[in-house]
């Protein structure tokens, strides 16, 4: 119902599923460009798996599995688990759209099961807090 009238819906993270929110200058920085297009083939390539942009606040949710332990991502970036819902576009919104700034798949599920590593999300992640000398916000 959701994704029919508002093209998202809220889906609870922690039990499989979390995400890590990595901030748009961080992702800019570590892809060295904020073209939509490059930065969608770049995180493609690194990370492996689906992430979500929010153009609204311009931030980058890369979808991980779960972990049981504690989680140590990067300054900047946060790890979303289990006490979180996170808005998850419909699979058919894989582009910007510069007039609703809707949440869209900047990379799309391939596959059932297909996530990112949490590492390599981690490792992109520092790259861009490297980038901009740490001086990025989460």
């Amino acid at each position: 119902m959701e994704w029919q009238e508002l093209c998202v819906t809220l889906l609870p993270l922690g039990d499989h599923l979390s995400a890590v929110r990595i901030p748009g200058v961080l992702v800019h920085a570590a892809v060295g460009s904020d073209e939509p297009s490059v930065i969608a083939d770049c995180l493609a390539e690194r990370l492996q798996g689906p992430v979500i942009h929010d153009p609204g606040f311009d931030r980058y949710y890369a979808l991980v599995l779960s972990s049981t332990g504690p989680v140590c991502v990067p300054p900047g970036a946060e790890y979303l688990g289990s006490g979180t819902f996170l808005g998850v576009p419909r699979t058919d919104c894989t582009e910007l759209n510069k007039g609703t700034l809707a949440s869209y798949w900047a990379v799309p599920v391939s596959r059932p099961g297909a996530l990112c590593a949490l590492a390599d999300v981690c490792e992109f992640a520092l790259l861009g807090r490297t980038l901009t000398n740490g001086e990025a916000e989460s």
